[in-house]
């Protein structure tokens, strides 16, 4: 596998300019796993990013589920961890222990058709 290294952090300019799909930053979602219950911090077609209250050691590739106040549930999305923020990184927001960044895998037909049902919902 090629990797390439980086010696310095990617400024969030540069994360938003590489994005092709919208991200949704102001959302009331939140993100259930096996190790509990997150929220979800901003969303896309792609991916989304959450943040725990307590520190959990999640694998590279898990389940989770998406649920929103208005009874929308998305369940079992495969997500592969992309970026993890835990305490003592520099950009971890002082909501959270622990924030993580996932993309969707393998989406059923279905499960793409009430993600972008949820993220009309967002907008």
């Amino acid at each position: 596998m090629n990797q390439l290294i980086l010696h310095e952090s990617l400024g969030p300019a540069y994360l938003r300019e590489r994005r092709k799909n919208e991200r949704y930053n102001e959302v009331h979602l939140l993100g259930i796993t096996g190790l509990g219950t997150g929220k979800i911090m901003d969303i896309g077609r792609d991916g989304l990013s959450f943040g725990c209250l307590y520190p959990h050691a999640f694998p590279a590739i898990w389940s989770m589920d998406i649920i929103n106040a208005k009874g929308i549930h998305l369940k079992q999305l495969m997500v592969r961890k992309l970026w993890e923020r835990n305490s003592g990184h520099p950009d971890l927001s002082g909501s959270f222990e622990l924030e993580i960044g996932v993309e969707f895998m393998d989406l059923t037909p279905r499960q793409e058709k009430e993600l972008d049902f949820l993220l009309s919902l967002e907008e």
